[in-house]
């Protein structure tokens, strides 16, 4: 797993295969339709364009949507069954879209609905995958007119910017490795601005699944009208609970503060805490900088803990056990 998150850069810069003819955005709300590592691709592109644009984790196609709408279905296996449902809906409300996948159920039905779809890499976890999932929203939005030149031009200049970061990132004397020793034995605790909220749950979910460790996320400033007063009981938390945050340059100025504060009043009922501040030229080089050094942490940590970070024993009981029922 080391190599592959280490191959995050070439991941968003790889060209992907597009079968079939990709349909023009003509307005309306942007839905991504997706699960687990797929769907990160979707809540990292939403904070990032400023596009309307809503993540749909479940099986229906909400009330709200409109017949302008427009659908991306991502699934890396291609057989994830909430997006599979969740697809079939969208078709038949006639709805316009393409799909993301490496093959499966979801790219028949596309070939079979004559909607497009674009091919990413086969071989990787979902997670792993994040680069090329996201780099393959990138391409197909641009192509249906979604994303303008200059948010793509972005992306691209960025995403060869990122193996500049690799060295200080992927070592055992790196920064990441420092936080997952951190970690070790702890509750993590991951905050960051709402506005990228998506680099949170990022982090919570790869220290889920790469670690099988426990995590939590929230984003500021809700933290401070609720979360705050949940740190007196239990006591284990003085005990086990390490807060991270996550920050860049571009988070609001009073989310800034906030977290200065909320650091140093929570200091007596946490065991420690630390910042990890993003690096980069623009808000999009540095929230992938966090990304990625999340993965790197999870990564470490699953070291320290001894466990394989490509096991997943009770998601893949409970896909067994739902076999039964797959769409």
């Amino acid at each position: 797993m080391l190599e592959n998150i280490r191959k995050f850069p070439q991941m968003l810069l790889f060209e992907p295969e597009v079968v079939g003819r990709i349909p023009e955005f003509s307005g309306g709300r942007m839905l991504i339709f997706g699960m687990g590592g797929s769907a990160a691709a979707g809540d990292l592109f939403t904070d990032w364009s400023g596009l309307d644009v809503r993540v749909i984790r479940g099986y229906d196609v909400p009330e709200y949507v409109g017949d302008d709408d427009y659908f991306v279905a991502v699934s890396y296996s291609g057989n994830t069954e909430e997006t599979l449902s969740a697809y079939s809906g969208a078709v038949k409300r006639g709805l316009k879209g393409f799909v993301i996948t490496t093959g499966g159920k979801l790219m028949e039905r596309a070939m079979a609905d004559g909607l497009g779809v674009v091919r990413v890499p086969e071989g990787y976890q979902p997670r792993e995958a994040f680069g090329y999932l996201l780099r393959a929203l990138v391409a197909g939005t641009h192509i249906a007119g979604i994303l303008n030149e200059e948010a793509f031009g972005e992306f691209q200049d960025v995403a060869s910017r990122m193996k500049g970061h690799l060295g200080e990132l992927s070592t055992q004397e790196g920064r990441p490795y420092e936080v997952a020793s951190a970690l070790y034995r702890r509750l993590p605790f991951i905050y960051s601005d709402s506005a990228i909220f998506s680099v949170a749950i990022r982090w919570k979910n790869q220290i889920n699944e790469n670690a099988n460790s426990f995590a939590h996320a929230m984003a500021f400033p809700e933290h401070n009208h609720n979360e705050i007063e949940g740190f007196e009981y239990p006591e284990l938390l003085e005990t086990r609970a390490w807060l991270l945050f996550l920050k860049t340059d571009y988070d609001h100025p009073k989310v800034k503060l906030r977290m200065e504060l909320v650091e140093d009043i929570l200091r007596d009922f946490v065991i420690g805490s630390e910042s990890i501040q993003a690096k980069g030229d623009s808000r999009l080089e540095q929230i992938l900088y966090l990304v990625w050094f999340g993965d790197f942490v999870s990564y470490w940590l699953a070291v320290q803990y001894g466990t394989d970070p490509y096991r997943i024993d009770r998601i893949r009981r409970l896909k067994k056990l739902l076999s039964k029922d797959a769409f």
